[in-house]
């Protein structure tokens, strides 16, 4: 009985090890599949944000802080990228300076 079950052992187990490495190999190629899938997502809905800034008017634009040369700098962002960050960060740096403005006018 302890013969059969070394044999069958050594012939079983590259077997065995092969589809687990196989079942490995698999998972983490769908699993680097998502990740692809979750950023061309992410992508996607960034850039329709972005299509939805750009449809505003001039009006609506400066009301928020932003220029329409602010939609095309951010449309040229990698489409890795979130260009929706530029418009924050460009929305956000003209609040500042004119807060900035405002407090030096005031103490001139």
């Amino acid at each position: 009985m302890s013969l059969y079950g070394e044999t069958h052992r050594t012939v079983v187990a590259p077997v065995g090890e092969a589809m687990a490495q196989a079942l490995l190999t698999a998972a983490a190629v769908i699993g680097n599949a998502a990740k692809v899938a979750g950023t061309i997502w992410r992508a996607v809905e960034h850039r329709r944000a972005l299509a939805q800034v750009a449809g505003l008017d001039d009006h609506m634009l400066r009301d928020i802080g932003l220029t329409r040369s602010d939609i095309h700098d951010a449309a040229s962002v990698p489409l890795t990228q979130d260009p929706t960050r530029m418009l924050v960060l460009r929305a956000t740096e003209r609040r500042a300076a004119i807060r900035l403005a405002l407090r030096e006018r005031s103490r001139g």
